[in-house]
């Protein structure tokens, strides 16, 4: 189940370095994923609803397209 996790956290974090979702959801989104790896690992939460949770905090990063870098002009 672990493993899981860590293909979850990995594949947000290749999305967001890919620019495939925005960076500012997707470290948050990576983060939560870790924390439910954490608790899962102390006994604290289930592991399949460790599982389940990471599964869908997936699904909202990719919800996020990314932002346009602060450095453009858009004046035209």
């Amino acid at each position: 189940m672990h493993t899981d996790l860590h293909i979850i956290a990995s594949r947000i974090q290749t999305a967001w370095e890919a620019r495939r979702i925005c960076s500012l959801v997707g470290r948050g989104c990576r983060a939560r994923v870790v924390r439910l790896g954490r608790l899962a690992s102390a006994g604290r939460i289930e592991p399949t609803l460790a599982l389940q949770l990471a599964r869908e905090v997936e699904a909202l990063a990719f919800c996020f397209l990314p932002l346009p870098a602060e450095d453009q002009d858009d004046r035209g």
